[in-house]
Order: structure tokens, then C-alpha cells, then sequence
């Protein structure tokens, strides 16, 4: 192996002028857009900086560019999983995925600017102060505007790392794979314009896969949607049929309670103990008004056997549960039926799993749907419970999910999901009075953007 002329100069100018500076602002890059936090990773960051970039510096002038591509995004992998072990293998492709992205736009932008001062190599042959002059102000640029997002918490991939997080579904994860090939393939196009030429054949057969990959993809999206209407059909058929059954089970418990409670009586009324008869049908009727709700006529099925549902499951955990929907709501056109069942009854579950933390007389939970100025409202409220106003100000960022006591889970991401993909959002509030409140606001069908459910 014969190595180039100033080899080794080359190589210690391309790692301290480019290089390093790369993969630092990558990796910082990488984490504070998913909403990790840097601060806690620094030494390992600047570590694997320094190792990755050097390795891809001393084999840079003897490999071809698709071999340096592949090389780069490999041992960027493997420094990844060895330095930050802790990371779950999912969240590294995604933080791979970014590092690649943000390295592309630094060399795309620099690829149109270098022709100006005589194309790649004659940049390279430039002294040093020249170098620094012309590519440490895009570094600068970069820096100043990753410390903004991390100074303002603005984590515009955090919702992405989530739901690759919870993603189960293989061609998800397959057309994420094949994103990234494609991002690979584009990488070579422009290091093949701005960098090092391709040969002919490696330049047509790269274009041809390009291609191909592209009308795969296609395919592969349309799939995934059409799949997803069905398996959405599918899961609120099931959710349907789980809260009938629910209420079949109450109302059974329910007249299995009724027989015992007249047999009390009657044999009350027989003993002629006509005061206890009066206390033990006081205490009964008393019991009963305390499980009463705001009934009103649902003209919808889906929301009369939701709200029936939870009932029951109220009445089993000892929780006042009080609804109101007013008439106006329910012709409300922008969601769907399916959507109301997925987010009203997943806040009022995480409504529900406070509510048992604390003692049976406290336990209320209410539940309100109306219409002002034609948006739709929902609120679950929650009473007895308290956020301080650290969680409300971290819950209302984009992107967090946390309730009380830490509880975050997949029911309240789903609600944010689909109350997102109507151009809506969900707020969360508290007091020492009310408890704690979520609020769903939703505009009208004019102002909506449908987007199909993942």
C-alpha cells in the first residue's frame, strides 16, 4: 500500500478542521433533537468523536466513496453501540439515522460553495487559516443553532423517538431501513458531484437502484396506510365489543346486588324492623345517587357504549363518574367516531388509574364534551389530584408526555397522536381545588387536516 504525498498532514488537517467538528456536532445534534440530554454525555460524546473520526481520516484516502460511505455509517454504528451500551438498539438507528442526515446537509451545503474556490481538492491544497476560514463558520452556524434547541427545549424529533420506541410493526421498521439506504444512496450522488467522481457503471447502477428503491417505497407506503385503515377498524371493533361486554358483566352484578339488596328488606319488612328497613334503603338509595351521571340521549352508539363501559368500570372501583356531551358536540363532523373512542377513553383510564390511588369518598372523575366557537372540547378532569407547575409547563412542550407521579405511558402518546393529526393539541392544567384537567381542543372541519392514523 502506497501512501499518498503528505499523507499524514492531510490527514491530521481533514480530522481537526473537518472531521471531528463533524461528529461532535452530529452526535449533539442527534441527541438534542430526540430530546436526550447532552449534558449527561459529554466525555463519551467528545470520545467517540475523536475515535470515529480519526478511524474514517486514516483510511479516507485509500477507499473508494461508496466504500467510505458504507465505512463511515458502519463504524459510526459500532462506536455508537460500544460507547453508549445503555441505548436501545432501536434508539441508535434513529441517532445514526440523524448523525447521517445532519453530516449530508453540511457536505451538501459546502458542495455548492467549494466550486467557487476551484472544487475539492483544490480547497484541500489551500493552507490552513484559508480552511478554517471556510468551513469552521458553518460549524459555528450549527453550533449556535443546536444550543438554541437545547436552550429552548425545542425536541422536534422527540414524538419519532417515541414512536419508533413503541413501533412493533416490521414494515415500519423495514421502510425506516430502507429511508436510510436511500439517504445513503443520495450521499453518494453528491460526494460523486462535489468529492470524488464515481466510475461510470458504479454511477448508473447506483442511479438504477436509486430508482427502484424509490417505486418499492411507493408501494410499501400505500400498503402500510391501506393496512392501518383496517387494523384502526379493527381495534375499535374490538373496543366496542370489550365495552359491551363490560356492561353486560355490570349490569349482571348490578341485578345480582338488586336480588340480595331485596332480600335484605324483605326480611326486614317480615321482623317488622321497619327503622333499620328505613337506614338500609337510605344507604341504598344513597349509594345509587352517588353512581348517577349527567345522562343525556348519545345519538352515537360508539359513545353510548364507551361511556356505559366506563360506568361500570366506575362502579366496580368505587369512582363517582359524571359525563356531560352536549347535543351540539356530537354533530361535531371533523373526528371520527373511531378517534372520540381512542382519545376520550384513554384519558379517562389514566383518569381512572389516579382515582383508585385515593381513598373511595375523594374518587371523582368527570368527563365534558361540548362545542365553542366551533371548535370541540373534551375534558377529563381528575379530582383530589395535584401537578406542580414544572409538570404542566414540561407536559404543555411539544412532545412530553408526563402526568402525575411520573405516569407516562402509550394510552396519553395515542391521545396526543390523534389529536395532532387533527390539527388539534391537548393541555394539561391543575389546581389544589379541581385536580388535574386535560383538556383536548379540536378546530372545525374547515380548519382540520385529516391525517391517517399510524
Amino acid at each position: 500500500m502506497t501512501f499518498p504525498p503528505d499523507y499524514i498532514s492531510d490527514t491530521l488537517q481533514l480530522f481537526f478542521i473537518l472531521s471531528l467538528p463533524q461528529d461532535i456536532l452530529g452526535m449533539w445534534f442527534s441527541f438534542v433533537i430526540m430530546g436526550f440530554f447532552p449534558e449527561r454525555y459529554v466525555k463519551r460524546i467528545l470520545i467517540y468523536s475523536v475515535i470515529h473520526a480519526l478511524y474514517i481520516d486514516i483510511v479516507f484516502f485509500f477507499l473508494p466513496v461508496g466504500a467510505t460511505l458504507i465505512n463511515h455509517i458502519l463504524s459510526a454504528f459500532i462506536c455508537i453501540r460500544f460507547i453508549f451500551p445503555e441505548i436501545k438498539f432501536k434508539l441508535k438507528i434513529i441517532t445514526l439515522c440523524f448523525i447521517v442526515i445532519s453530516s449530508m446537509g453540511y457536505e451538501v451545503i459546502y458542495g455548492f460553495i467549494i466550486p467557487f474556490f476551484g472544487g475539492a481538492q483544490s480547497a484541500l491544497d489551500n493552507p490552513i487559516p484559508f480552511k478554517i476560514l471556510l468551513f469552521w463558520p458553518g460549524f459555528i452556524v450549527f453550533a449556535l443553532l443546536i444550543g438554541f434547541m437545547q436552550w429552548k427545549k425545542i425536541y422536534f424529533a422527540r414524538q419519532l423517538r417515541d414512536f419508533v420506541i413503541h413501533m412493533r410493526s416490521k414494515p415500519f421498521f423495514m421502510l425506516f431501513t430502507l429511508s436510510m439506504l436511500q439517504i445513503l444512496i443520495f450521499m453518494a450522488f453528491f460526494a460523486h458531484l462535489f468529492v470524488k467522481p464515481l466510475n461510470i457503471y458504479a454511477l448508473q447502477v447506483t442511479f438504477i437502484i436509486s430508482i427502484m428503491l424509490f417505486i418499492y417505497m411507493t408501494i410499501k407506503i400505500m400498503q402500510i396506510i391501506a393496512q392501518a385503515r383496517i387494523e384502526g377498524i379493527h381495534q375499535s371493533q374490538q373496543a366496542y365489543l370489550s365495552d359491551l361486554n363490560k356492561t353486560f358483566a355490570s349490569i349482571r352484578g348490578q341485578r345480582h346486588d338488586f336480588a340480595n339488596h331485596v332480600q335484605v328488606m324483605y326480611s326486614m319488612l317480615a321482623l317488622k324492623k321497619h327503622d333499620q328497613l328505613r337506614t338500609y334503603t337510605e344507604e341504598v338509595v344513597n349509594e345509587i345517587q352517588s353512581m348517577n351521571v349527567a345522562v343525556v340521549e348519545l345519538p352515537s352508539p360508539a359513545l353510548a357504549a364507551l361511556v356505559q363501559a366506563k360506568s361500570a368500570i366506575a362502579l366496580e372501583k368505587r369512582i363517582r363518574f359524571d359525563y356531560l356531551m352536549h347535543t351540539t358536540s356530537l354533530t361535531f363532523s371533523s373526528v371520527t367516531n373511531i378517534d372520540l373512542v381512542r382519545m376520550i377513553g384513554n384519558l379517562v383510564d389514566i383518569a381512572f388509574d389516579e382515582a383508585v390511588k385515593l381513598p373511595p369518598t375523594e374518587r371523582e372523575v368527570q368527563l365534558e364534551m361540548f362545542v365553542h366557537n366551533h371548535e370541540l372540547y373534551i375534558t377529563v378532569t381528575n379530582h383530589g389530584n395535584h401537578l406542580t407547575r414544572e409538570e404542566i409547563a414540561q407536559f404543555n412542550l411539544p412532545g412530553d408526555m408526563v402526568i402525575a407521579d411520573g405516569h407516562t405511558g402509550l394510552g396519553l402518546a395515542n391521545v396526543r397522536e390523534r389529536a395532532a393529526s387533527y390539527n388539534g393539541q391537548v393541555i394539561a392544567d391543575s389546581d389544589l381545588e379541581r385536580g388535574i384537567t386535560f383538556t383536548i381542543k379540536i378546530p372545525n372541519a374547515g380548519q382540520a387536516k385529516i391525517k391517517p392514523a399510524k
